[in-house]
């Protein structure tokens, strides 16, 4: 946004601020970008029911973060390890789906 300052400037004018865009800021409108809902909770993953997930398919995961994999043709949630890619195989339908970015929970 510009702005065009004309005579004296605001004295809260470096107090301003940019709109926050929740789109923007977790690359919602990408096309690499999903939103799931978890169905149950994990202690060890820190999920609970219902808890939202930004996955992004264009990542390629770090060691400990958050994946999704597709084994046996169900989705599971997991840290990651480099043996996971080690150990892939598209032809038997295992492989990684996307790696979670952002996990969003409602509180009320």
């Amino acid at each position: 946004m510009e702005y065009k300052i004309t005579g004296f400037q605001s004295a809260c004018a470096e107090y301003h601020e940019d709109i926050l865009s929740l789109d923007e800021r977790y690359r919602i409108g990408a096309p690499s970008v999903f939103i799931i809902e978890a169905s149950g909770s994990s202690h060890t993953l820190g999920l609970k029911t219902k808890d939202k997930l930004i996955i992004d398919r264009s990542l390629k995961p770090i060691k400990g973060e958050l994946v999704l994999l597709v084994l046996g043709g169900e989705f599971k949630l997991t840290h990651f390890l480099p043996e996971l890619l080690k150990n892939q195989d598209p032809d038997s339908g295992d492989f990684i789906w996307g790696v979670v970015t952002t996990i969003l929970r409602e509180l009320r």
